[in-house]
């Protein structure tokens, strides 16, 4: 070995008999490889200990901070966050043995409160990894506000153009936190209270109107956060959404097994270019959302069904197209939901597909939406049961898709739906497939137990190829009928 390969392997040998000569007795420890922190156990907070590694290792640039197996107890402070990690950082734990958590013991508050928070309300954090461990929020135990989990949210009016980008979290069991993972910022005027507003307040911002601040500016969309990535999580109990990209533009959501959490993973605010592909979501609300002004945005290879054992809302289903309580006027499009399993035996209404504009909204057009190659265990509800008036349902595919239940329409006069196209799917449930929808065309499809009835509301809708058990009823208006079968079970 030459003189300069012993010199530098001499120097990485006397930084790490350094770093671990100083024993168990200092809380942090330089090492080779990051900052390590000792876990200081259940009976003491972490809180400085933490927040003093973070800073140390971002003042020097970035690292690593490595935190060793053991608790890591957090106090609620005063403010909205108890320890900020900063840009540059990776946070890595030791895997499940390295807990973080807010101590269950803390008084109930109604303020929404980020134990770890991923930048402050003014100042972003990028190029931020969190990896490796187990955190609890005990937002259960403690009541009151939001208990979030690894979270980024631009709370002030001078964050708003501002951003946190390159953000990943992975590896971690995250329970019991209101989201486990997410990125936001205030929509409008009624989300810049930072605690959960009453209804009569809700409803009074509503009427209001938006703010200049509002998401679909031009400026707010060319500051929206950038590659977040949210993946191999196991996320138990959110009483919200597990997690949520919202502004977001690059992100992805995948190989999260989600259980017993309010909502599975939701892009929202004109997030874009965003996959959510290959999670088990297991949800006791809402699946998948697709929500308020997203687009671009791709759904695969995902398995989706109510949680087994609790008691589940009647309307829950498992993939939410639909907008926020806000006096907007949106458009959610350009989806491609490809190769999932969404399944739903358990709610009172068996939903897998739902379409809803909130009352508050102005007016919500879903469009350009593609669903192919997915198993549907359960009825498709292709009306809005909220507010029809105000929805519009256009330019949708439905194509080579097993649906084991209903595809459930409105007549015209009663939500425009058009221009949808059903095509090459195998419907196997028993029994006839109502359409009372317009201008629809439906095609190549196979009904195995049933047929098609065109119901007398329904006008201009092109039936063809269809191969079905009985002969097809049309009782609808200027219905063009070509080339359908009838499928018999004699040899």
């Amino acid at each position: 070995m030459n003189a300069t390969k012993t010199a530098v392997v001499g120097l990485i040998l006397c930084l790490g008999m350094g770093a671990f000569a100083q024993g168990p007795s200092s809380p942090t420890a330089e090492t080779a490889f990051g900052l390590k922190v000792l876990a200081p156990g259940p009976d003491v907070y972490a809180d400085e200990v933490l927040q003093a590694a973070i800073d140390k290792v971002a003042a020097a640039g970035g690292g690593v901070v490595i935190l060793g197996a053991g608790d890591f107890k957090l106090s609620r402070k005063s403010g909205d966050e108890t320890v900020i990690i900063k840009s540059n950082v990776t946070l890595r734990g030791q895997g499940h043995a390295t807990h973080i958590y807010l101590d269950p013991k803390t008084p109930p508050n109604e303020l929404r409160y980020f134990p770890l928070r991923i930048g402050s309300a003014k100042v972003p954090a990028n190029n931020v990894v969190i990896e490796n461990l187990r955190y609890t929020g005990n937002d259960k135990a403690i009541g009151g506000g939001s208990i979030m989990g690894f979270n980024a949210r631009l709370d002030e009016p001078e964050s708003m153009l501002l951003s946190c980008d390159n953000v990943t979290v992975r590896n971690c069991w995250i329970y019991d936190a209101k989201q486990a993972a997410g990125c936001t910022k205030p929509a409008e005027s009624m989300y810049l209270a930072k605690h959960v507003i009453p209804a009569a307040e809700a409803e009074a911002a509503s009427r209001k109107g938006a703010g200049a601040e509002v998401y679909t500016t031009p400026e707010r969309m060319a500051s929206q956060f950038k590659n977040w990535q949210v993946h191999h999580n196991f996320i138990d109990t959110c009483g919200n959404k597990a997690v949520e990209l919202a502004e977001c533009n690059g992100g992805l959501i995948t190989d999260n097994y989600i259980i017993n959490c309010e909502d599975g993973p939701q892009v929202i605010f004109g997030s874009r270019n965003v996959r959510i592909c290959d999670n088990q979501v297991f949800f006791i609300r809402t699946g998948i959302n697709i929500t308020e002004g997203s687009h671009h945005i791709t759904v695969s290879g995902n398995v989706v069904e109510p949680a087994v054992g609790v008691k589940l809302n009647r309307w829950g289903a498992c993939l939410v197209f639909r907008t926020e309580p806000l006096p907007l006027v949106t458009t959610v499009s350009h989806v491609s939901v490809t190769g999932n399993v969404f399944r739903n035996q358990t709610t009172e209404f068996k939903h897998t597909l739902r379409f809803e504009t909130r009352k508050e909204s102005r007016g919500c057009t879903y469009e350009a939406i593609t669903m192919t190659g997915n198993v549907f265990d359960g009825d498709l509800q292709f009306h809005d049961r909220t507010t029809p008036a105000m929805t519009k349902i256009q330019d949708i595919l439905l194509a080579d898709n097993v649906c084991e239940g209903k595809l459930l329409t409105v007549p015209a006069a009663d939500m425009v739906s058009r221009r949808i196209t059903v095509r090459g799917n195998m419907f196997r449930h028993p029994g006839d497939q109502v359409l009372k929808s317009s201008a629809w065309i439906w095609a190549d499809n196979t009904h195995t137990a049933g047929t098609i009835e065109v119901d007398a509301a329904a006008k201009g809708n092109i039936i063809r190829n269809n191969v079905t058990s009985a002969s097809i009823r049309d009782r609808g208006v200027k219905t063009i009928l070509q080339g359908n079968e009838v499928l018999s079970d004699q040899p």
